[in-house]
């Protein structure tokens, strides 16, 4: 609150009681004063002087030697110096003494300055607000009643990136037309804290009216630039999450972790850490471990490891590793604690059963080998090679395992293979073709029979097939021919692992591995009745279905080839094939599968008086389908396109030379000129270099 005293003249110039009329006139003649008080001899005003009463005096007839106490005015205003300055702006007088609490003189407050004295409290006012106003780090925008912008202050200059200069005077609605800032200044409305974005900054915006004697002058904005703090905060957010991940992580840890602070302070451990070192909580000076490799740490300012053996006989493993500030001290230990008990329980079965795997794979390989040498098994299939896998594993126990597959893919073969692999390799491997054996003969040949069974038995009686299977395998060919009475006696073996001869009373144990094999459906034989379900599934524990010849392809070029070496080896020959037989070969669906092919090979071997076997000798039946000059080639694998292409043209180079001996005549045949064709002969080594033809 203004007051007197801040307004007034301080140090007025006074009179004493018997001062001239002179003495006052030389006060007013060397200062800017226009009243003079008159002060007794005891410090107390007495009264005023003024020019006017000088002057007054003076035309009246008075000389300068007058003392002033004859004109001197004795109607005296007094005010004390504390009052406030609104008590006394409005009083109609021209002056005022001004005085402390005990009656002496402070000041004179005069009308003039009086004005003097506000223009200046004012000025020095507007300046202290002004300074104020540009020190604040917020915004502030001001506008007048007509929308101009009054107050423009540094804050807002950087916020916004205008300069003050260039925006005093102007429209606000001008600066800002989107209308984000005082565009209705009569709209008498209060805004607090909306969220908006100028110049790329996020801001957060108040507004508030600005009144004179009750009537809107104007409004006021205040811009919070809050573009760090929102920056802040989100560094904030990312730490808070990043600090949860690390606790998440922490707790899950299946090892134990203690982070200790340089004063020891334990500042956060898991629960695998009372697990393993079995104590409820983390209490640092009760554990001789931690203090241990605390003061490790601590000492050698790197990490370290201790082993020890707990009271409830674990191994475990401690490991401290130091965290260090930024000017090299430690800030933290990390202890990490892993139980070792679970840890050496695992790698020593692991290293048993690696030991046991490397020992089986070792089995598994030259069983492996040795089974393809001895049965010389041929194929190039992914389909064969899983069946021809599949049948080593399960030849490993004694499984009923039932083979289907078309005549002539190789059943027999498969059940060989499970034979020779299995733990039953040196018992004997009888092979039973159910379809083969008259009905009435099927029963004593399987089961054989005792003496007097029936007329014509032999004496002494005879073993049957299966029980000279003992200690082996039998493979039932054929088994979907059986007839439905043996099928129970069958089945009831397979349960009991024992037989009755025909004819017998006492039970022959028995110690055998069936392998059955068919090229019919028995499920659908189950549905028409020809076939036992009970036998069925007491059969098809492990099913292995063998596709046919024409759905693996990539084994007909294989067997075609060992079919020839074999025959050739037999009956002393040399005979080869063309490649427009292994086209044909590849073109035939071959509804007799591996069997066909192997005696197609035999009869071409033995019947074609040619060295080189063409399509001429195949039957009819086998090129029918080819067409006339057709020519068909097979992908045995995959390569290069390259590296195929140069494969091929040289073969085409190589059979038009041999056909034509003429290289015109050769060229002629594959479409391209002589000399081409000698170039692209010479390259591949197909004739000497010399060679002009």
């Amino acid at each position: 609150m203004l007051r007197v005293k801040q307004v007034m003249y301080h140090t007025p110039q006074t009179l004493a009681a018997n001062a001239t009329l002179s003495e006052a006139a030389d006060i007013y003649l060397c200062g800017p004063f226009t009243c003079a008080p008159i002060i007794s001899e005891h410090d107390k005003i007495v009264g005023i002087i003024t020019i006017r009463e000088l002057i007054k005096a003076l035309r009246a007839g008075k000389s300068f030697d007058t003392p002033v106490v004859e004109v001197m005015d004795r109607n005296l205003v007094s005010i004390h110096e504390d009052t406030p300055f609104h008590d006394v702006a409005h009083l109609p007088l021209e002056r005022l003494l001004v005085v402390d609490n005990d009656q002496k003189l402070k000041g004179i407050l005069t009308r003039l300055s009086l004005i003097n004295q506000v223009y200046e409290a004012l000025q020095e006012t507007e300046n202290q607000l002004e300074v104020i106003l540009q020190a604040v780090p917020n915004g502030i925008i001001a506008v007048n009643e007509e929308g101009e912008i009054i107050h423009f202050n540094a804050a807002a200059e950087k916020i916004l990136g205008m300069p003050a200069k260039a925006i005093l005077g102007r429209k606000i609605k001008d600066v800002f037309p989107e209308g984000d800032l005082l565009t209705d200044i009569k709209a008498n409305q209060v805004i607090n804290g909306r969220r908006v974005i100028l110049n790329d900054n996020v801001i957060i915006l108040s507004e508030n009216p600005l009144y004179f004697n009750n009537k809107v002058a104007g409004a006021v904005a205040v811009l919070q630039d809050i573009s760090a703090l929102e920056n802040a905060y989100n560094e904030l957010s990312a730490v808070k999450a990043l600090n949860n991940e690390l606790e998440s992580i922490i707790a899950s840890s299946y090892d134990g972790i203690v982070v200790l602070g340089r004063d020891k302070h334990v500042l956060r451990f898991n629960s695998s850490y009372e697990r393993i070192l079995g104590e409820a909580g983390c209490n640092f000076q009760e554990n001789k471990y931690l203090d241990d490799i605390f003061q490790q740490v601590t000492h050698h300012k790197k990490p370290a490891t201790v082993k020890v053996i707990t009271a409830a006989g674990r191994d475990v493993l401690i490991t401290g590793n130091p965290v260090f500030t930024e000017e090299g001290t430690i800030a933290r230990v990390v202890v990490n604690i892993r139980d070792m008990t679970e840890l050496n329980r695992l790698q020593a079965e692991l290293e048993q059963n690696r030991d046991a795997t490397a020992r089986l794979t070792t089995e598994l390989n030259e069983l492996r080998a040795r089974l393809l040498e001895t049965e010389k098994i041929i194929f190039k299939s992914k389909q064969m090679e899983r069946i021809v896998e599949q049948a080593i594993r399960v030849a490993h126990v004694d499984s009923t395992v039932l083979l289907t597959g078309e005549s002539g893919v190789g059943k027999e073969v498969i059940a060989k293979i499970i034979h020779r692999t299995s733990p039953r390799h040196n018992g004997p491997f009888v092979q039973v073709n159910c379809g083969a054996i008259p009905e009435n003969l099927l029963e004593s040949e399987l089961f054989g029979y005792e003496e007097g069974a029936f007329t014509g038995a032999t004496r002494g009686g005879k073993i049957g097939l299966l029980e000279c299977a003992n200690g082996g395998t039998v493979l039932l060919d054929e088994i979907g021919e059986m007839p439905l009475n043996l099928q129970v006696k069958l089945l009831r073996i397979l349960q009991d692992q024992q037989l009755f001869r025909v004819g017998g009373r006492k039970p022959i144990a028995l110690n055998i591995r069936i392998i059955a094999a068919t090229n019919q459906d028995l499920r659908q034989l189950v549905a028409e009745k020809r076939f036992r379900q009970d036998l069925y599934y007491r059969l098809n524990v492990v099913p292995i279905e063998i596709p046919p010849l024409r759905e693996r392809k990539e084994d007909i070029l294989p067997l075609a080839r060992a079919f020839l070496q074999k025959y050739n080896q037999r009956y002393g020959l040399n005979k080869q094939l063309g490649e427009d037989v292994f086209a044909a070969f590849i073109s035939y669906t071959w509804p007799g599968n591996v069997r066909e092919l192997e005696n197609l090979v035999e009869r071409l071997v033995v019947t074609t008086e040619e060295k080189v076997i063409t399509c001429k000798s195949l039957p009819a039946y086998i090129c029918k389908d080819r067409g006339q000059g057709g020519v068909t080639i097979y992908v045995d694998d995959l390569i290069p396109l390259n590296e195929a292409t140069r494969i091929l043209e040289k073969k085409l180079i190589s059979r038009a030379l041999q056909e034509h001996h003429s290289l015109r005549r050769a060229g002629e045949s594959l479409g391209i000129a002589h000399s081409t064709l000698l170039r692209k002969a010479r390259e591949y080594g197909l004739v000497q270099q010399s060679t002009t033809w």
